[in-house]
């Protein structure tokens, strides 16, 4: 059985619908409905039937897609890795990030490690920590640079990179500009912009809230910090962001106030529990941690 008839199967399995498979697959679908019926007749089995609006799994059909979804990313990792074994080969080392590369210092780093080890070709791109964990559970990527503070250990492995700092950033403007320090209590009546409500930040300052008897009042909320803090800049209201992301884009129209009690977010690259390092991965992961000169896995 080939490997165009497995990928094939997986189309249909997940659209439900010839037509619509075929399409994806850029054939027709009177050739496709012959691969899978040519498939059955070598397995011995019925993997689908017929519905109202299309096509659905049989049992035996759901056993066979749990192997093969699981099957064909091996297969394609396997191939990329053997590449690295070509003459004049590039290794592929799929990345992802969340968009904030740059203001901690990533991007130096991604780019000096490609510059020393140029067989390894980076495949880098920055979205959300949903989409990212996404990606990462569907072996789209290899690593990806996240907020660790919420991870089930027992699914995701990581290495904690950088320690921040969460605090309150609000216009100069605002009465709190004038002060070192806040407590949590006191900004029961403000109004906030803040990350995406799935952020691991936003999270963490929700619940910590919560705990001082108040749930903050965000109308606003956005999956980039740099329009969160345009926003405060145009005193639209106050935000709670890692001091890092605020640091770097620090104004004169624009003032971080510490919180009383402290809370922290914490930065990592995370991969598969399930899943042995690479050498590549384990090297690049190597190199990072040394440009960082992170001591002890952490860094302030």
């Amino acid at each position: 059985m080939d490997l165009r008839k497995l990928e094939a199967f997986l189309t249909v399995a997940n659209t439900g619908k010839y037509t619509d498979a075929a399409d994806k697959l850029f054939i027709s679908q009177s050739s496709l409905s012959k691969q899978m019926a040519q498939m059955e007749r070598e397995l011995g089995v019925k993997l689908f039937k017929k519905t109202r609006n299309g096509v659905e799994l049989t049992q035996a059909g759901f056993d066979f897609y749990s192997y093969v979804r699981k099957m064909l990313p091996e297969y394609h990792r396997a191939v990329d890795r053997l590449q690295m074994y070509r003459e004049g080969g590039t290794y592929p080392l799929r990345i992802g990030s969340l968009p904030l590369a740059e203001e901690y210092g990533f991007a130096n780093a991604f780019s000096s490690y490609w510059a020393r080890n140029t067989s390894v070709q980076i495949d880098y791109f920055e979205r959300s920590q949903e989409d990212l964990i996404d990606k990462l559970d569907r072996h789209k990527i290899d690593l990806a640079l996240l907020r660790i503070d919420m991870l089930d250990p027992n699914k995701y492995s990581y290495v904690p990179l950088v320690l921040d700092e969460i605090v309150i950033a609000c216009s100069t403007k605002h009465p709190l500009s004038a002060r070192e320090h806040v407590g949590l209590a006191e900004l029961r009546n403000e109004e906030f912009i803040l990350l995406e409500e799935k952020s691991d930040v936003t999270q963490i300052f929700r619940r910590a809230c919560e705990n001082q008897g108040f749930y903050p009042n965000a109308p606003l909320h956005h999956s980039r910090h740099r329009m969160l803090i345009k926003a405060v800049q145009n005193n639209m209201g106050i935000t709670a962001l890692p001091r890092r992301l605020v640091s770097t884009y620090l104004a004169d129209d624009l003032a971080i106030v510490s919180l009383k009690q402290p809370l922290y977010s914490t930065l990592g690259l995370v991969w598969l529990a399930d899943e042995p390092l690479t050498p590549i991965n384990q090297k690049f992961i190597d190199y990072v941690c040394t440009d960082f000169n992170v001591n002890s896995g952490l860094e302030g």
